[in-house]
């Protein structure tokens, strides 16, 4: 009876994260709005009830939950008291910080389940989210020249990023598996972030290719695959016309619009990276007038000259409206979580290195990623890698003080 329930369990574990990631990259929109309810919120109940057992309030820097409620404490507060322009979208908000409980909450359970074997529901969100893509956009995939995503929830940029957590997780699996089909989902998932033409996904590519090199970094031959994959990588980026139309024609205007003066060079010139520029200054400007506690919510949307609501800058937005002591805040556990990582060369043991790395990478994708996108008050997806390494941490924990002694004393060798 025990085996028939734990099964159970990790059956609604996985269809809790994939109703909700699912939902997130292709429901929410206009038109599909109503579905995103349905699916989302089932997800969060069927978590919520599933895993109540893993509900802590008691404080501790391990503690995510704690984490997340003082995190969402301080945008409503600041959203109901200090909204400085156009309005606060608190039941938006509340459905956000419900979801990212039921991902952690899912996601741990999982792990404490399966262990590290708990690759299957992001793989089937991710191929689910690609067949609804590939279904809705399919002349403009044939046709070529044009960023595919703007049919999904938010906007091309958006859709490269969440392909890139998928590639990200599966190029781990990859390298601690060597299974075949992984590589083919990887390859699937580097094309589909491609074609969004996205900037922050070509980023997420090279962690990809440098996770593959760490764990190959004894074999000179991968050296030489991934030599050459990068080099064709580059070449078809910027000799074949369906990518150049796409992707190549962005990095190459960004790279002169911010290393050269591109302005009378219409071909070069990128509007979206001069744009962002003007707006990280402008906010970084108004940080500096409040400092400590920053001038409310949507202090950048108030005071701009741009046009835009939002900094498109996870920093300079968060410095912006909620200070120092509001960044901070919502830092500390991507902090928290490196400084136990590194501290207790979780990276290095014997027991824990694969939890170590995927967990590193994560966070150094949305501390990159951070600079080009404000995640704070958008989707899940922008949570995830922190809610899977703050997951994948506790389950350390658990295990450490399982094992006793002697995990510890591998560890710290």
């Amino acid at each position: 009876m025990a085996k028939k329930v734990e099964k159970e369990r990790l059956s609604w574990n996985e269809i809790s994260l994939v109703f909700i990631i699912v939902s997130n990259i292709c429901f929410y929109t206009i038109d599909m709005i109503n579905l995103y309810r349905v699916l989302t919120l089932s997800g969060i109940a069927i978590s919520v009830i599933n895993n109540f057992r893993y509900f802590n309030f008691k404080i501790q820097k391990s503690n995510c939950v704690v984490w997340l409620i003082a995190i969402y404490s301080i945008f409503f507060f600041y959203g109901f008291f200090f909204l400085q322009a156009g309005t606060f979208a608190w039941d938006s908000m509340l459905t956000r910080f419900g979801e990212n409980i039921a991902i952690y909450l899912a996601i741990k359970g999982l792990f404490y389940e399966r262990g590290e074997n708990i690759l299957r529901p992001f793989v089937v969100s991710g191929i689910l989210s690609f067949f609804y893509l590939a279904v809705k956009e399919f002349a403009i995939i044939i046709g070529g020249g044009i960023r595919i995503g703007s049919t999904m929830s938010g906007n091309a940029n958006t859709v490269g990023f969440n392909f890139g957590f998928f590639s990200l997780l599966v190029a781990w699996d990859y390298c601690k598996t060597k299974k075949k089909q992984n590589l083919i989902l990887l390859v699937g998932f580097i094309v589909i972030m491609l074609l969004t033409g996205s900037k922050k996904a070509v980023i997420i590519i090279i962690l990809d290719l440098f996770m593959i090199i760490i764990y190959e970094k004894k074999k000179v031959s991968m050296w030489l695959k991934m030599m050459l994959i990068c080099a064709f990588g580059v070449y078809a980026i910027f000799n074949i016309p369906y990518l150049y139309d796409i992707i190549g024609i962005r990095i190459e205007s960004m790279i002169v619009t911010m290393f050269s003066n591109s302005s009378n060079i219409a071909r070069f010139y990128s509007y979206s990276t001069s744009m962002r520029e003007l707006m990280i200054r402008e906010a970084f400007a108004l940080f500096l007038s409040k400092p400590i506690f920053g001038g409310g919510y949507n202090y950048f949307f108030a005071n701009t000259s741009t046009l835009y609501d939002y900094s498109h800058c996870n920093y300079t937005e968060l410095l912006c409206s909620f200070g120092v002591v509001g960044t901070l805040i919502f830092y500390s556990k991507y902090f928290s979580n490196m400084t136990y990582i590194i501290r207790n060369k979780i990276h290095r043991s014997p027991f824990y290195f694969n939890i170590g790395i995927v967990g590193m990478f994560l966070t150094f994708e949305m501390l990159i990623v951070d600079w080009a996108t404000v995640t704070f008050s958008g989707q899940c997806m922008g949570y995830i890698p922190i809610m899977f390494t703050s997951a994948a941490l506790d389950y350390v924990r658990s295990d450490i003080n399982t094992r006793g002694s002697n995990a510890q004393q591998k560890i710290n060798k």
